[in-house]
């Protein structure tokens, strides 16, 4: 029976267009039947608010929600702290966010997922080791009920303090949100009493993470996340939950979820496409393969089916050996290789009858013995010769299947990696959405949909789509396209052409008296303007900052650019367009006030390109083949770059696109798959106009 939703809805008037987009989610919801809706709402839409709708009209299927970043978690934690706030509904909400977030015990481990593993296994034997003697003490037998919780007793905590860090023998914090029971002679686990009253505490006051991770004062973050899940209306998980098949079912059964009365909501969901390509790609390194090695010369297992290891982990090891030596001195980062001649190399060696798949499943069987094994005696259980035999079995798949490029590649100059990339998110994307009640897609940055429909599901007709407009007022915003300016090869060395651009930027620089961003295409791209840069925002008197080569930077960097937004020195990002500072980062208030991209960010031409384009072409034809490969991801990395300007209806700022492929639609040009406000408000211009234009424009001042 359909709800109304606004009986959800927690703010006082609905921004324009917002109600039609919530009129559409709820009929799909209702409907159900696997519909697809794609919405392309840009910011300022209200997107979230989709929650309103969902939680009207879900009748008895589970809500969850798939985001890209835990950055995200707090958006929708908010909406429905509005919900409850503002309406009489409470409706209950629950996520899971990566152990290495949530730990307690972070801080002691290497690898916290394997050290996890580790002390997991020994907990539970600290727990039958103190169920069998409570049982004894009570003079009890197995047979009876019988039942041990960690949290009433008094010794425990003794027990606890004379742990050390680093050396445990069993984890607190797992202790003391499992007890251990026996029915019929067997032990089982289940949550504590402790645990599933924390666990209480994320649905009836939705806790944010951290304030979750404070809360847990005794028990495990990650196991109260789990059983608060499985009680509520909406779950919160991350794309890798979702869309990597093996750990969702895995998930799913855990936290008993029937994909089938699943109503699934994707956010960013422009992201999703090449996420779901990389979940589902599978990857080996020269020091994975020598890691192997070692395990299975420490197993002492069956010497069959250790010798039979050893040979094909040497073959492996021979292989790559031989490639790193031949492909060191040349100049390509990365190059295509036969899956066919490397299994003919790999399992063809010491005379015997091949059997490719029965050897990956000895390997694979043999992996787990060593994995179990590790696990008991205290040791790391990393599970190297595991991810050998899985990358063996997607490397098999690759060679009928061209949606498997296997690639080869110098990391560090040093190690060889082997990769098998998965080129097609639709079989995983279109698989889910045939299997849930119904499918939402939500981004700002769905455009051409048809496109993206193509990409994510292999066919056109399948999704519904709803295009919202840009909600924020024309005057804040000056969106400008360059007219000859362009970084095509055949131009990059014309001093006009160079000239041309180098006035986009200084307009950019000079005539925003805020913070702004200037996004390359490559970092090599970046290097080449660099100097030019630099000495425009000196004149101006603004301070650079660069986008780091190391991830582990970019915080500190980010932070003092955005502090310079609120002082009398502002700013200049220096960043590349799909890089660490163009998408996922949210530029509020005076952090951004306006950005350029410089170039089209094409994906290099290279051998895996080309391939990649081929399979395309043939599934899709030339034409819209080769869009989807090559062009959309550069018009996608752009528009996530300018998109970092304006995140609210008051913010005001300048949008440059320095190509004149973004400015023309005939020939190379990609004007007409912008998006429709973009499209209407370009001026194109040169370099000469865009420093009046910039200057001249009144959208800074009308602040």
């Amino acid at each position: 029976m359909t709800q109304n939703y606004r009986d959800w809805f927690p703010y006082p008037s609905f921004r324009p267009h917002q109600d039609t987009m919530l009129d559409r989610v709820q009929e799909v919801v209702c409907t159900g039947e696997h519909r697809v809706l794609m919405i392309d709402a840009p910011t300022g839409s209200g997107k979230t608010s989709i929650i309103a709708s969902l939680l009207a009209n879900r009748g008895g299927n589970k809500i969850v929600v798939a985001l890209r970043t835990v950055s995200q978690i707090g958006v929708y934690l908010g909406e429905i702290r509005k919900i409850r706030e503002h309406t009489d509904h409470v409706p209950k909400v629950a996520y899971l966010v990566g152990k290495h977030k949530m730990c307690k015990l972070a801080g002691e481990f290497e690898n916290v997922y394997t050290g996890c593993d580790l002390l997991k296994v020994f907990t539970m034997d600290f727990l039958e080791a103190k169920l069998d003697e409570k049982i004894r003490r009570n003079n009890r037998t197995a047979q009876e009920y019988n039942v041990y919780d960690p949290g009433t007793d008094p010794s425990i905590e003794a027990a606890v303090r004379d742990e050390t860090p680093g050396y445990r023998t069993f984890c607190p914090h797992y202790l003391y949100s499992k007890e251990v029971y026996t029915v019929d002679g067997l032990k089982n686990f289940r949550p504590s009493k402790q645990a599933k009253k924390d666990s209480e505490a994320i649905l009836w006051e939705v806790l944010y993470p951290e304030e979750l991770q404070k809360r847990c004062t005794h028990t495990c973050p990650y196991e109260v996340m789990a059983i608060g899940a499985k009680n509520a209306d909406i779950i919160i998980l991350n794309y890798n939950h979702v869309f990597d098949d093996t750990m969702r079912d895995a998930l799913f059964d855990w936290l008993e979820i029937n994909p089938e009365n699943t109503i699934l909501l994707v956010d960013e969901a422009h992201n999703l496409g090449d996420t779901v390509r990389n979940i589902n790609s599978d990857i080996i390194t020269t020091y994975i393969v020598d890691k192997a090695i070692s395990e299975v010369n420490q197993f002492p297992g069956d010497r069959g089916e250790v010798r039979s290891a050893k040979e094909v982990l040497f073959r492996i090891q021979k292989y790559m050996e031989r490639t790193l030596d031949r492909w060191q001195n040349k100049t390509q980062a990365e190059a295509w290789f036969d899956p066919g001649m490397f299994a003919d190399f790999v399992y063809a060696g010491g005379g015997l009858a091949r059997d490719d798949e029965q050897t990956m499943a000895d390997l694979l069987k043999l992996a787990q013995k060593i994995k179990m094994r590790k696990k008991k005696s205290s040791e790391s259980a990393e599970g190297f010769l595991e991810r050998v035999a899985e990358f063996l079995f997607m490397a098999h798949f690759s060679k009928s299947d061209s949606a498997y490029l296997p690639v080869k590649s110098i990391r560090d100059g040093q190690w060889l990696s082997l990769e098998i990339r998965s080129l097609d998110p639709s079989p995983v994307i279109s698989g889910l959405a045939d299997t849930a009640h119904a499918t939402i897609l939500i981004s700002g940055t769905l455009s051409p949909a048809d496109a993206y429909e193509l990409y994510y599901f292999g066919q056109n007709g399948r999704v519904e789509m709803l295009m919202i407009p840009n909600q924020f007022p024309k005057e804040k915003r000056l969106v400008l396209g360059a007219k000859d300016a362009t970084t095509r090869s055949a131009y990059r060395n014309d001093a006009n052409n160079r000239r041309d651009i180098e006035l986009h930027i200084s307009a950019l620089i000079n005539g925003v008296s805020g913070n702004v961003a200037v996004y390359f295409t490559s970092y090599f791209m970046m290097d080449q303007y660099r100097e030019y840069c630099e000495q425009t925002a000196y004149e101006s008197g603004k301070k650079v900052y660069i986008e780091p080569k190391e991830a582990r930077d970019v915080p500190y960097i980010l932070g003092e650019f955005f502090k310079s937004g609120s002082s009398e020195q502002k700013g200049v990002l220096l960043a590349v367009c799909g890089g660490k500072m163009s998408e996922g980062i949210d530029y509020y208030g005076e952090a951004l006030k306006g950005a350029i991209v410089i170039g089209f960010p094409l994906a290099a031409f290279s051998e895996v390109q080309k391939l990649v384009n081929s399979y395309y072409q043939r599934k899709y034809g030339k034409d819209k083949g080769m869009f989807i490969a090559y062009t959309l991801p550069a018009i996608n990395k752009a528009l996530q770059a300018i998109g970092r300007v304006h995140r609210s209806a008051e913010e005001t700022g300048v949008l440059v696109l320095c190509d004149s492929r973004f400015s023309h639609s005939k020939g190379l040009g990609v004007r007409q798959y912008l998006p429709a406000w973009m499209q209407d408000e370009m001026i194109v211009c040169d370099g000469a106009w865009s420093e009046e234009l910039v200057s001249g424009w009144g959208g800074e001042s009308s602040r």
